[in-house]
């Protein structure tokens, strides 16, 4: 059995290391210094995926697909393949019309600039650059997410319906815990060696805090796990959060049918299910086993896996839709199940074509009647040559008989008319 994790159909997560790369353009774009521009964006993906959830709260159905994920901006960008001056030059020409779409309207943009820029101490303007360019890369890349997965308009919204509990302080507590004690052990082991390396070059305690600031910026802001969301973002984005349980399927609830499947960890010892995937235990996340999410599971890691968004030349050849085998996510190569309710239906195993003698009777026949048939067509196409052969012979023969029978005399005047005198006297 294969296992993939929870947070690969989790928005928040696939957009925060689907856009680390994108980090040194937005932050010269923006005119921010990479520690800010890391921290803006963290802010910004958190403003975004509420805004998002807001949108889809207020409007269901296709609105996400037409009015947001089929926006002209979103279009044109889907014709860059990597990041590089030419994409973000559209990134930036389309950068407010996109904003004012998912926030509804340009003020909201700028009180939550606001609200970031006073966090990491810069400008309300450097901070509405770098939020509105990441608006349209977050359209961008949720929509070709979307279309790879082929997720349609019901789908859509039971997957933005799963996105408040990747965002709950639950989750990321449980994260922190584990993290604490790891960081706080790297911190012991390295302050005393940033200590004396600062005592022996001289360096001012100012400094020294400025690098202990990088550092935890480092090890906490730049790992695999997103920072824990911020819920303010829901009342600046007017989003309100509901406990959402998934509905799980109620043939997927029952026990023999998961051990049928290979996704009960009663199983594991007595089946082969390697070739299955399934989601792994995760605090504070269940979804449901469903074809359509793990496909998107597999897709979204796929895609995260290429690092589409680094910056680069643009290709000569685009990349080609990742593909995901049915096989995988959708059934199992064990004919072995554990109980005799579980056991397949035996269906007698139909007779081969060529060992069935009606229809080798059917060709037999059909075949010779029809070697008969192209017999007789030979037959009398060449009975038919001869007769009209013998006919031409015989017209030939009668017309030089004809021909020769008839005799042309010529007589002059002067002789007709001297025989003529002669008979009169």
């Amino acid at each position: 059995m294969t296992t993939i994790s929870p947070t690969r159909v989790s928005m928040y997560d696939f957009l925060y290391h689907d856009t680390k790369p994108m980090l040194p353009l937005l932050a010269d774009a923006a005119q921010l210094s990479l520690p800010q521009a890391r921290l803006a964006m963290d802010a910004s993906l958190q403003a975004i995926v509420s805004a998002l959830l807001a949108y889809q709260q207020q409007h269901q159905e296709q609105a996400l697909s037409k009015k947001l994920f089929g926006r002209a901006a979103v279009k044109e960008l889907r014709q860059y393949n990597s990041m590089n001056f030419a994409t973000l030059k559209a990134t930036l020409y389309h950068r407010n019309d996109a904003a004012d779409a998912v926030f509804n309207n340009s003020a909201r943009v700028i009180k939550i600039s606001d609200h970031i820029a006073e966090d990491i101490h810069a400008k309300t303007q450097q901070v509405q650059i770098l939020l509105t360019s990441l608006c349209v890369i977050v359209l961008r890349e949720l929509a070709i997410l979307a279309e790879y997965s082929q997720l349609d308009s019901d789908e859509m919204n039971k997957w933005f319906a799963l996105q408040p509990q990747f965002l709950s302080a639950a989750r990321f507590n449980n994260v922190q815990t584990q993290a604490v004690p790891t960081l706080e052990s790297e911190s012991a082991n390295s302050e005393p060696a940033t200590l004396t390396e600062s005592v022996e070059n001289k360096e001012s305690l100012e400094n020294h805090a400025e690098s202990a600031e990088l550092k935890l910026l480092h090890a906490e802001q730049l790992s695999s796990t997103p920072p824990p969301f911020d819920s303010h973002w829901y009342e600046l984005t007017g989003f309100e959060p509901k406990n959402h349980e998934p509905v799980q399927d109620m043939q997927l609830a029952t026990g023999n049918y998961l051990k049928a499947i290979g996704r009960s960890p009663e199983n594991l010892p007595q089946g082969r299910h390697n070739d299955m995937l399934v989601f792994e235990e995760m605090h504070a996340i269940a979804l449901p086993h469903q074809r359509w999410l793990l496909q998107l599971a597999k897709i979204s890691d796929i895609y995260l896996s290429r690092n589409r968004l680094r910056i680069n030349s643009e290709p000569a050849n685009p990349p080609k839709p990742p593909l995901v085998s049915l096989g995988l996510i959708g059934g199992n190569n064990d004919n072995t199940p554990a109980t005799t309710s579980e056991k397949p239906i035996e269906y007698d195993a139909s007779t081969p074509l060529w060992k069935n003698p009606v229809i080798l009777i059917i060709i037999l026949v059909i075949g010779v009647l029809g070697a008969l048939a192209t017999l007789k067509y030979q037959s009398q196409k060449s009975d038919g040559v001869v007769l009209a052969t013998e006919e031409i012979l015989a017209q030939d023969i009668t017309d030089e008989r004809q021909q020769q029978d008839v005799a042309i005399v010529r007589v002059d005047d002067e002789e007709s008319d001297t025989a003529e005198t002669a008979q009169a006297q």
